[in-house]
């Protein structure tokens, strides 16, 4: 029978140690971020025991993450039956979306009236730079950007409640803003938008800034259903938006 060497045991202490531990908070972003981009397919039933095995981690930390993914909106619960992947619809988005603009277009209202002139600067600096490099960024990146744009208004207009709200939209309906970025992307509408938002906002021009935002995020019944089906047709062919 053979016996470990004390040579062996450091090496497996070493391997042990270099390998990283997954704490709570690290299974919560994995899934969290599974559960935005649809990883798990619309309505789907989540198997627990699977999900820990896939991560590598015990139970306990999985179905406390799913437990606050409830809370979130991004998992739901079935008395007697688990947990599943929340559903994919029309209706669903334009709901968000209309609660959206009306949290997006005060916030730009307030930003205008609170922010200093060196705030709204910073803001149209921010963005600047960020169309210089917009061509190298993946449709990950560059939608981790647009909704940094549109936090950064609403954090700027002084009410934070604002900003945790958008937060918590955004969370809900990002991976309907990563196909919209892309759409826009297309035809460089993203960049030149936020950039007249940020110019009005500089002026103190409340009205028109409210406009243009508005106008910018506004979503008919029609874009929702094409987005949806997009959306559907990537889900289901696991196709990734930046290999687009």
């Amino acid at each position: 029978m053979l016996r470990p060497t004390r040579q062996s045991n450091r090496d497996n202490s070493a391997a042990l140690a270099s390998k990283p531990i997954k704490t709570g908070p690290r299974v919560y972003e994995e899934i969290r971020r599974m559960a935005m981009d649809y990883r798990f397919k619309p309505n789907e039933r989540i198997n627990e025991v699977a999900l820990a095995a896939r991560l590598n981690v015990s139970r306990s930390p999985v179905r406390e993450a799913l437990q606050r993914l409830v809370t979130e909106e991004l998992i739901t619960f079935q008395t007697n039956r688990g947990f599943f992947c929340r559903g994919f619809d029309v209706d669903e988005i334009v709901n968000l979306s209309d609660v959206r603009a009306v949290l997006e277009e005060r916030s730009v209202r307030l930003a205008v009236q609170r922010a200093t002139d060196e705030e709204l600067a910073a803001l149209v600096d921010w963005w600047a730079l960020t169309m210089t490099r917009a061509d190298s960024f993946s449709s990950t990146e560059l939608t981790a950007r647009d909704e940094e744009f549109h936090i950064r208004i609403a954090r700027l207009s002084g009410n934070p409640e604002l900003a945790r709200m958008l937060e918590g939209i955004n969370t809900r309906i990002h991976f309907v803003r990563k196909i919209e970025v892309e759409k826009h992307r297309r035809l460089s509408t993203t960049y030149t938008e936020h950039s007249e938002i940020a110019r009005a906002m500089v002026a103190r021009d409340a009205d028109g800034a409210a406009r243009l935002m508005h106008d910018h995020i506004a979503i008919s019944v029609a874009d929702a259903v094409s987005t949806v089906r997009e959306g559907l047709a990537r889900i289901y062919v696991d196709v990734d938006v930046d290999q687009i």
